[in-house]
């Protein structure tokens, strides 16, 4: 049963922090159910505050919201940044605001409703039906009350609730689903002359003394060693444990008996087979060949002649041929359906009637049947000790844990109680970044999260546990902390130099494009250029909005240039983020026609355009209530 508990709450951990219906006010109520107990405030709605820890745990939330979205692209630091922080507080404002005003406006969620939606999520279910002791488990599991759980999800339904409203009243006329499309669906006809940003363009590759000194000092964080931490930390699996764990061979004779029936070796049978191969999906003419050459096998076999030589005459299976058909022993299921269960229907030195498979016509003998027996103690004993082991580890592992995590939070300060009492040893580790790119453990997204969190780096107490996986934990403190600093010149002079270098050959390309744009508007044809620079013109070709074989910044371009005047070109430069600068000649502009799209892309270009109508809706209606409450943020509680 732990083990279940344990299983589902992990699962539903993933519901329930990342969001109770994943909707985009995920924060929802979260301030009306967490006891502040005497934390800070640091916002007040109307006179409902929101505190200090709210604030903390809400961006807990996130960061493992974010976790679960990007796996192993998320980045602590993401979180960190000021802009980041504020948008948490800001969510957490609207969604008060948001449970304030959508009771009033007559949004109910019914006893009967909210129960339905409980006995629908599987973590609660025992055998595809709701269980009222595995729902108490599981929350509480997770250190959650059913109050709080029940309120939340009746939040969070009632806002669902009330979007939906908006959504319903959102509707698109024709007109402007044609302009959408018109601007949408439009197709520019264009070609492109790129100019590289290479060093090897350069006339003078020269750097003097002073160029590399003044790109080196304005630099900024370009050649910082970055901010670094050590740790020393408690690591506790399953796997690790099992090591030191001895099992009595009492015990292991004990559970044998009791698997015997799961111990069972599968019947397995050894038969021979002619393949008449027959392609599927063969036309009459091959088929009725392939009936013949069977029927002159079937009269061989009738007239005495041995089924292992008409096999090597006959069949079509090079891997049995040559050995008379022999396909030795297997256990049901392995073959194809078909061969299958004709095999384990027949009786020992019987032959089958032909059985059509997708590699054609069999015909099967049935040599032998190697009955379903129990498996020798000695042959199965390494397999019994392994879960003997594993299931008394997991056991430790759950006492273990929890012994840890209760003496790391009663003893902020330091691992060795927590080490001492379970028998672990204290590890640890080389410096690691924010990036998250060390080793071991320190690789792990999670463990980089913590050494950096406040808890671990300003207040220097010990983390919280961290699940690595679910039979996996790491409890961690700080061992080192060294701040960010930048590389001595001397180190990095070779790179600089390369910068400088880039950085001429880049402003010779921009320098080079916006003469050229100017010399094709004042009339040059575009092969003049094209003889002047040394350089081609790509192929005419015609480009939409969501064209991804060139780059996004020549394609945001191109659709901000005016329409050109018929049989003429526009012409018009774009600075290129991976260096070099893109001229381009548009030749052509075809508006989007509605009647141009099937029905299906209709339906929905007008359903995006809808939902587009709804979210702006709805946020100006966030917008308003806003506008029309009291609201007060205390920065310096921030």
């Amino acid at each position: 049963m732990l083990q279940k508990i344990h299983d589902q709450a992990q699962s539903w951990v993933a519901w329930v922090i990342v969001g109770l219906l994943i909707i985009p006010f995920a924060l929802w109520g979260i301030n009306s159910y967490f006891d502040g107990g005497g934390s800070a405030v640091i916002a007040d709605i109307d006179g409902t505050e929101i505190t200090l820890q709210e604030y903390q745990r809400s961006l807990q939330q996130q960061r493992q919201r974010m976790r679960s979205l990007l796996g192993t692209s998320y980045r602590p630091e993401m979180l960190e940044n000021p802009q980041m922080r504020r948008a948490v507080l800001d969510a957490m404002i609207e969604n008060e605001l948001l449970s304030q005003n959508v009771a009033e406006d007559g949004f109910r969620i019914g006893d009967g409703l909210l129960l339905g939606q409980i006995e629908r999520v599987e973590a609660f279910q025992q055998d595809g039906v709701f269980s009222p002791v595995i729902y108490e488990q599981v929350l509480a599991a997770q250190g959650m009350s059913k109050p709080f759980f029940e309120n939340s999800l009746r939040g969070d339904l009632m806002q669902s609730q009330h979007q939906n409203g908006f959504r319903t009243a959102s509707f698109v006329t024709q007109w402007e689903l044609q302009e959408a499309t018109r601007q949408l669906e439009q197709k520019r006809t264009m070609k492109l002359l790129t100019i590289p940003a290479t060093v090897e363009r350069l006339e003078d590759q020269t750097v003097s003394e002073e160029a590399v000194t003044a790109h080196y000092q304005q630099s900024g964080t370009t050649y910082e060693v970055p901010e670094q931490v050590s740790i020393e930390y408690l690591e506790l699996s399953v796997s690790q444990l099992a090591e030191g764990v001895s099992v009595d061979e009492a015990e292991l004779t004990k559970l044998y008996g009791e698997r015997k029936e799961s111990l069972m070796a599968d019947e397995e049978r050894n038969a021979r087979h002619i393949l008449i191969e027959l392609a599927k999906g063969a036309n009459d003419e091959t088929v009725a060949a392939a009936e013949k050459r069977l029927s002159e096998v079937q009269h061989k076999l009738a007239s005495g002649e041995s089924f292992e030589s008409l096999a090597k005459t006959y069949s079509d299976d090079p891997g049995s041929a040559t050995a008379g058909g022999d396909l030795g022993f297997f256990s049901k299921g392995i073959m194809v359906p078909e061969f299958d269960a004709a095999v384990f229907s027949m009786a020992v030195g019987e032959t089958s009637e032909p059985v059509r498979t997708d590699f054609g016509f069999h015909l099967i003998r049935l040599e032998e049947i190697q009955a379903s027996e129990l498996r020798p103690y000695e042959e199965v004993r390494d397999e019994l000790l392994t879960e003997l082991k594993r299931r008394q580890a997991e056991e430790l592992f759950y006492e273990h844990t929890e012994t840890i995590s209760n003496i790391a939070y009663e003893e902020p300060d330091s691992l060795d109680g927590a080490a001492n009492t379970v028998g672990l040893t204290i590890q640890k580790s080389e410096l690691f970044s924010r990036q998250g790119k060390g080793k071991g453990v320190t690789g792990e997204v999670a463990v980089t999260a913590a050494a950096f969190s406040d808890l671990v780096l300003k207040e220097g107490k010990n983390s919280d546990p961290i699940e690595l996986a679910e039979d996996h934990v790491v409890i961690l403190r700080l061992l080192d902390h060294q701040v960010a600093r930048k590389k001595p010149l001397e180190s990095v002079r070779d790179e600089v130099v390369q910068a400088v270098l880039k950085e001429r050959a880049q402003a010779l390309a921009l320098k080079q494009g916006k003469e050229w744009i100017e010399k094709l508007s004042n009339g040059s044809a575009d092969h003049e250029v094209a003889e002047q620079t040394g350089l081609k013109w790509g192929e005419q070709r015609s480009i939409e909005r969501n064209d991804r074989s060139i780059p996004s910044e020549v394609v945001t371009e191109l659709f901000r240039m005016s329409t050109p005047e018929e049989g003429k070109k526009r012409y018009q430069g774009v600075e290129l983020v991976r260096g070099g600068y893109a001229i381009m000649a548009l030749k052509r502009v075809d508006e989007g026609r509605l009647e141009a799209l099937d029905e299906p892309k209709q339906k929905s270009s007008r359903l995006e355009m809808a939902d587009r109508n709804m979210r702006s809706h709805y946020q100006n209606y966030i917008a308003h209530l806003r506008s029309q409450s009291n609201i007060r943020v205390y920065e310096d509680q921030l």
